[in-house]
């Protein structure tokens, strides 16, 4: 064998001649004076001849410098004091609390690691909430599952990811947010934004960016092996933001070293490319699960170009985000009806799928007839009742900002929507804050609840207009003129019930003039 030197330099892209046994994904560094001045990687190689990307000092490099194999470590090491720190592709701390790594997790894999055996994968059977009353009941995705989440440039795809990582507080899960080309200031952003809502204590943040393609290209790699080893006992969310970046890199590396390339100039190999990496996601005997959530950039919402329809193959499903539901200000933009989820609808739980079945049935019917309530057509009763509810429906979808709440109140709120309660009020967060209250004060109340959720024979009829006549006894006292229907008259066994839990959430506004 001979000693491979440099023959090319194409910016970050070098090219080795020399008989040697290239191996794919090898390292190798140049030295100058005892010191590693730049090391690289093999990305495609003949008998005697390989390319490879370069990162370090590549201005000092030269034709005919020799190169030797490295003896780094080829597996990735994860350390527990990663959490809540920036680190790059190496592990080496960016930025954060400086702390010193030595606690060690005791997955060790590589980043091209082989692809899990079929009969390593288990059923999918906890759904993974996002914070979005569209998502966990229209589009739920499970503990182990690959969503995408595509669309348009600024149309709030990076926000749906860091609301689904700030949602994982207290549920066991560890995150790692993967910023794949994002500039210093985003990648900054984001840091600041999970460190206000105190989601850094479980999230790392691996930058590669945009400067340092040979980052980019691993990034994504690297980061899974972070996340195959914390799963050997935690379950694990990666967001990768976003792949679309990835793609582009990918392509890049293609032109410069004259591979092959077909449709969109992309090369044949795109899609192994990122179906080698999503499929290292699931649920695995033995371990927990790894639930990826990749990112990809549309143009005027065509989800139908080549990496687009790769991703959407390789994954169980997509959220796709609309620009013109964005500027309209309907937050999170997404687009209901071109996003769906294979999996996650089997890890709801049998009361949440109740309730999202028919606030689906509501929200598509509601669709089809919105264009009947801007004629001066009369409406029968029904259709009016429908056209009421589905409004509700797509206001409760309205979620700016960072949105977090419990499973309870999702239900909840989804219930009374479906049962037609909340047609005549004007203020359904409070609402919903009366109704939170009563189930933990009221014995009759919690019962109820509880029934609900537990038993399949309840009668909903009873217990809806027990619900029916609580509202409209609150909005009586507090003179809230909500206009509700109570079909049946209810005994209150305490008679400060009511009064008690209007001190705790009036706090002195009592005309119900902030609507949801």
């Amino acid at each position: 064998m001979q000693t491979p030197k440099i023959n090319s330099i194409f910016d970050y892209v070098i090219e080795l001649k020399g008989k040697y046994n290239y191996a794919a994904n090898q390292v190798f560094a140049v030295k100058q004076k005892s010191e590693i001045i730049a090391k690289m990687i093999v990305i495609s190689a003949s008998e005697d001849k390989a390319y490879c990307l370069a990162k370090g000092k590549i201005e000092n490099l030269s034709v005919g410098d020799a190169v030797s194999a490295s003896k780094e470590e080829s597996s990735v090491v994860t350390y527990k004091e990663m959490f809540g720190d920036i680190i790059d592709i190496d592990g080496n701390y960016i930025f954060g609390e400086n702390k010193v790594f030595k606690n060690k997790y005791d997955g060790s894999n590589k980043a091209f690691n082989t692809p899990n055996k079929l009969l390593d994968y288990e059923s999918l059977t906890t759904q993974l909430n996002t914070g979005y009353f569209s998502i966990d009941l229209l589009i739920p995705i499970g503990r182990g599952q690959r969503q995408l989440i595509i669309g348009d440039r600024k149309t709030g795809k990076t926000h749906i990811a860091l609301n689904t990582i700030i949602n994982q507080r207290n549920q066991n899960v560890k995150c790692i947010y993967v910023a794949i080309g994002q500039s210093q200031e985003q990648v900054a952003l984001i840091y600041n934004l999970l460190k206000e809502n105190n989601a850094l204590d479980y999230t790392m943040i691996i930058d590669a960016s945009s400067s340092n393609p040979y980052d980019q290209y691993l990034a994504p790699y690297i980061a899974m092996a972070h996340a195959e080893n914390i799963c050997e006992k935690e379950d694990v969310l990666i967001v990768f933001d976003s792949l679309t970046n990835h793609a582009n890199i990918y392509r890049e590396i293609a032109l410069l070293t004259n591979k092959p390339v077909g449709k969109e100039a992309f090369p044949g190999d795109m899609f192994f490319a990122h179906s080698r990496l999503l499929e290292r996601s699931g649920k695995f005997k033995g371990k927990k699960s790894i639930s990826a959530l990749p990112i990809l950039q549309t143009t005027e919402n065509d989800i139908t170009s080549l990496i687009a329809s790769n991703v959407i193959s390789i994954t169980d499903g997509q959220i796709v985000t609309n620009s013109e539901l964005f500027a309209s200000g309907k937050l999170p933009a997404i687009d209901i009806d071109l996003s769906v989820s294979r999996i996650g609808g089997n890890v709801q739980k049998p009361y949440i799928a109740k309730v999202a079945a028919e606030i689906g049935k509501i929200y598509h019917l509601y669709k089809r007839h919105i264009k009947l309530a801007s004629l001066k057509y009369d409406l029968n009763d029904e259709t009016n009742a429908l056209i009421i509810n589905g409004q509700l429906v797509e206001n409760l979808f309205i979620q700016k900002g960072i949105s977090i709440y419990s499973e309870a109140s999702m239900y909840l709120t989804a219930k009374l929507i479906a049962w037609n309660i909340l047609k005549g009020i004007d203020n359904i967060a409070l609402a919903i804050q009366f109704i939170e209250h009563l189930i933990k004060a009221d014995s009759v109340a919690k019962s109820s609840f509880e029934k609900l959720i537990t038993s399949s024979e309840a009668d909903e009829t009873l217990i809806r207009d027990y619900f029916a006549f609580m509202f409209k006894t609150f909005s009586e006292l507090n003179h809230l003129n909500w206009d509700i229907e109570a079909k049946q008259t209810f005994v209150i066994s305490d008679s400060n019930l009511i009064q008690n839990i209007s001190k705790q959430i009036i706090k002195g506004d009592n005309n119900g003039s902030q609507n949801n």
